[in-house]
């Protein structure tokens, strides 16, 4: 696997599969094996890990080709503090998320690593794609929306969390309303989940429309009688504000109502930055991104990531570049089980 070098392609992924899936820093990794009578350096675990993402990424960057072929996405970002060399502190960098609709064949997350947050790193990615863009309305991706081949689609568990923070502050009536009404819809998700696109569009119109006429009735005529800068007239703002986007999901069935979808591969991101901290570099950053890539697309297909990644490590660097898209994790998993 490497030239001169002591690890196999099992040993590479063990360490890639310890830090990212099961979240162990380097810094542990190495106290085990040393426990264990295997003196392996942070320095020299990190080489291989460098290393192997040679060889990671290529599969990475496919699974963004076959990823913006698609007519949904998902996106979202997470902060990542970086070393800033020097200083003994932080900067706050960004991965970047971006998955297929919650329906897709072969569902597919890729992460994409910035040093900051701003919206000229979703332009970059997603370059001449059109579609369906569907955010929690982050004003970065806001230069995307006015291009006009992309259409923006709200996210209802948003509208729901500013309701519930006002309720969480003290017992509010017209929050307890709101969050009754969005339970509804979501009622409404939960009989309709296994329909096909076409049919969800048309239960979506014949039960969640008339609700939602109702609902945004309700909201402009409360909005009237609340104290302007209350938290609850903020609540209603944002539901009311962005209606056109929440609503898209009624002529569209393969939307999701919300945002969710990428939110959760967001979690194991946010349970390894609480472990680790922090990535050294520029270059661990962007090494993360592609090890989040493929360790959460291959979760998404029922695909186990150390499996995986051993045997794809084995076979790329003898593996023909045109038939690069058999190693994907989709395709993986259907020549695994043949």
């Amino acid at each position: 696997m490497i030239d001169k070098g002591l690890p196999t392609a099992r040993m590479i992924a063990h360490v890639m599969t310890a830090k990212h899936v099961d979240h162990l820093p380097l810094y542990r990794q190495e106290t085990q094996y040393l426990r264990a009578g295997v003196p392996i350096s942070r320095a020299t675990l990190c080489s291989w890990l460098g290393q192997g993402e040679y060889w990671i990424s290529m599969l990475a960057e496919a699974c963004e080709m076959a990823l913006l072929e698609g007519a949904i996405l998902h996106a979202d970002e997470t902060p990542l503090p970086v070393l800033n060399p020097g200083s003994g502190k932080t900067d706050k960098a960004y991965l970047w998320v971006y998955r297929s609709q919650a329906d897709a064949p072969h569902p597919i997350v890729v992460f994409d690593y910035a040093p900051d947050r701003k919206g000229i790193h979703a332009q970059n990615f997603l370059g001449d794609w059109k579609g369906i863009l569907q955010t929690d309305d982050y004003g970065g991706y806001d230069a995307l929306y006015r291009k006009k081949q992309i259409i923006e689609a709200g996210c209802w568990a948003h509208v729901r969390r500013h309701f519930y923070d006002v309720e969480q502050r003290g017992p509010s009536p017209v929050a307890q309303k709101a969050l009754a009404w969005i339970a509804k819809l979501y009622g409404i998700e939960a009989d309709i989940k296994e329909s096909p696109p076409d049919q969800k569009a048309e239960a979506r119109q014949q039960r969640a429309g008339p609700l939602l006429e109702s609902f945004r009735a309700w909201l402009s005529e409360t909005q009237m009688q609340v104290a302007p800068k209350s938290g609850i007239a903020k609540a209603i703002a944002y539901a009311l504000n962005r209606w056109k986007a929440l609503t898209l999901y009624l002529e569209e069935g393969r939307l999701s109502i919300d945002n969710n979808p990428v939110e959760r591969a967001l979690r194991g991101v946010a349970i390894g930055r609480k472990n680790f901290l922090f990535v050294g570099n520029d270059a661990g950053g962007e090494r993360a991104a592609s090890f989040y890539s493929i360790i959460e697309t291959c979760k998404l297909n029922g695909v186990e990531p150390f499996a995986y990644l051993c045997d794809v490590l084995e076979k790329l660097p003898t593996w023909p570049n045109k038939r690069l898209h058999e190693l994907l994790p989709w395709n993986w998993k259907k020549t695994a089980l043949a």
